[in-house]
């Protein structure tokens, strides 16, 4: 069995994981040029085009889409095996903190891949939006939605997040919903429990953004938690604005639309927060690389 060479096969997985190539470098410490170069001659072993090169970064062909799960399982498998000889073990438990709407919505859907890859690990998910003290030790990794500064802690970028308004394809049949100035018509559902720091997530910030500053509608509906207003949005009874990362998986299921074109990138994103003894533990190796993996499989060159 010829198989490309495995420095190639790693840097076509970070820089997917990544969404860059700039990126990539940094994490296998190497320049964007070297990690250029080992794509290529990836794509020339195999004969495919893997990324295509946009004047913004990088996105997955199709048939890069289709090569990175297994590309990631088997370079997962490498470090499982690789990690035993080195005394790190994967058995034991793993304890992460994340979000109550991610791990709801987006996490505990994906869960099941990672569980059959890695059975001798015990993870345990603890839903919160309070963020635990990880140098207490109790927790082993946070996925922290925020701008990334987390002083004393080794945070990495896990996944861009892009806000548009979504609804159930139904609540179309009633009021038409072509263009943003449509939205008038329409009964907005809104998050209320939403940082200072997070403006995009508010209906008055996006409608001024679009053109429709001081638009009123005559109904609105409030909600204090992503997953009800998520939920909300896919019962019918009005318009959400979305976050890609929440919504993802109801848009792949016909359950919620995207009616508009237009989107904001959002002003937070998503990160894995650990301490440095923590990063060095296998377990939360190849759960970062697994997440890292999710988050470009789901949309690349959007989320990196």
């Amino acid at each position: 069995m010829r198989l490309p060479p495995l420095n190639a096969l790693r840097a076509f997985e970070v820089a997917a994981r990544h969404g860059g190539f700039a990126a990539a470098a940094q994490e296998l410490h190497v320049t964007p040029a070297a990690v250029s170069y080992q794509i290529k001659t990836l794509e020339q072993d195999l004969g495919l085009e893997l990324f295509h090169r946009l004047p913004r970064g990088i996105r997955l062909t199709s048939a890069g889409q289709e090569l990175l799960p297994d590309i990631a399982k088997g370079l997962a498998n490498f470090a499982r095996g690789v990690g035993g000889l080195r005394g790190g073990q994967l058995a034991g438990q793993l304890t992460i903190n994340v979000a109550p709407s991610l791990a709801t919505l987006w996490l505990v859907p994906r869960l099941s891949g990672f569980i059959q890859a890695f059975p001798d690990i015990r993870l345990r998910v603890l839903a919160s939006g309070v963020a635990p003290d990880l140098n207490e030790g109790l927790v082993d990794l946070r996925i922290a939605y925020g701008i990334g500064r987390y002083p004393g802690l080794r945070s990495t970028l896990i996944m861009h997040d892009m806000i548009f308004p979504v609804c159930a394809p139904s609540l179309l049949n009633h009021q038409p919903l072509r263009h943003v100035s449509d939205l008038r018509h329409h009964t907005l559902l809104h998050d209320i429990d939403v940082d200072e720091g997070e403006p995009t997530m508010t209906w008055a910030r996006w409608l001024r953004d679009v053109g429709l500053g001081g638009t009123v509608n005559k109904n609105n509906v409030e909600f204090g938690d992503s997953v009800l207003l998520t939920e909300a949005a896919v019962r019918g009874q009005g318009v959400a604005l979305g976050r890609q990362s929440l919504v993802q998986d109801h848009l792949n299921s016909g359950r919620l639309v995207r009616p508009l074109k237009e989107f904001k990138q959002s002003d937070y994103s998503y990160y894995s927060v650990t301490t440095d003894a923590g990063a060095e533990k296998p377990r939360v190796r190849v759960f970062l690389n697994w997440l890292h993996d999710q988050a470009a499989l789901d949309a690349p060159g959007v989320m990196s």
